[in-house]
């Protein structure tokens, strides 16, 4: 069959410690995507993460601007210090087609908590913008992770390059506690039965497709779930249905 696919965690830029073959501009992005037959994806910048979110951020929006098939995801920093969260910052969203935030607390030098982002998650929550977390960079720890998601238990969460080896006693629990957080599949269908037995557990719903893109080959993930021992119903699903559906009841 052929699956529709949305990938939800890809970047764009060249990163300080080389790669492979980045996308260095929207336009690279969307030529591999298109070559892989990915129909859109949600993208960010390495500037945002290297250099500055405000930078990056800035960045982001000339490189998607002009291309329908991408669409953006800022970086945050804690709004006390106004770099980046401003009285306008939703409408800026909506006017630059950014439909989902990450943050990268530990590499950024904040706490991801409530005392540091109170209302703004609590809007965050109202609005049903996803905010997209990495395992990866070490940008965050499961500690933090877990107490995050303790006091903003609503909170729509796309947990992203997950690893393997045993992080189902990681996740699962997540997974069982908090209905709005979902697993991104670029690394978790790499561990055998891995994407099987969460499909299983808790439904296909809860996990959205991702390549991990330019840091992981886009094809390891298309194959991995094309060729999953699941119902092509629940393919459909994982490949776009679910990331299509968590932005349709966004409010921007």
């Amino acid at each position: 069959m052929k699956l529709d696919f949305f990938d939800v965690n890809t970047f764009i830029g060249r990163p300080m410690n080389g790669i492979f073959k980045p996308a260095k501009t929207g336009t690279d992005l969307v030529s591999e995507i298109r070559s892989q037959n990915i129909s859109k994806a949600i993208t960010w910048h390495i500037l945002q993460y290297e250099c500055s979110p405000e930078k990056g951020n800035r960045t982001l929006v000339e490189e998607i601007s002009g291309h329908p098939e991408l669409y953006g995801c800022w970086t945050i920093l804690p709004p006390q210090t106004g770099e980046i969260i401003t009285k306008d910052f939703f409408r800026k969203m909506k006017e630059n087609k950014i439909v989902a935030l990450n943050v990268f607390p530990e590499w950024h030098r904040f706490i991801l908590n409530r005392i540091s982002f109170g209302e703004f998650l609590d809007e965050l929550i109202e609005r049903k913008i996803p905010l997209l977390l990495t395992m990866d960079r070490a940008c965050l720890s499961w500690e933090l992770l877990y107490g995050l998601m303790k006091e903003f238990p609503e909170l729509t969460c796309i947990l992203c390059d997950i690893g393997i080896w045993g992080v189902d006693r990681f996740t699962w629990p997540l997974l069982e506690k908090f209905p709005n957080f979902y697993l991104e599949t670029s690394l978790l269908s790499l561990e055998e039965g891995g994407l099987e037995a969460t499909v299983k557990r808790f439904g296909a719903e809860r996990i959205v497709f991702g390549t991990g893109f330019p840091v992981r080959y886009p094809k390891a993930a298309i194959l991995q779930l094309a060729y999953a021992d699941i119902s092509d119903e629940d393919k459909e699903k994982i490949a776009s249905e679910n990331l299509e559906k968590i932005l349709q009841e966004e409010k921007l």
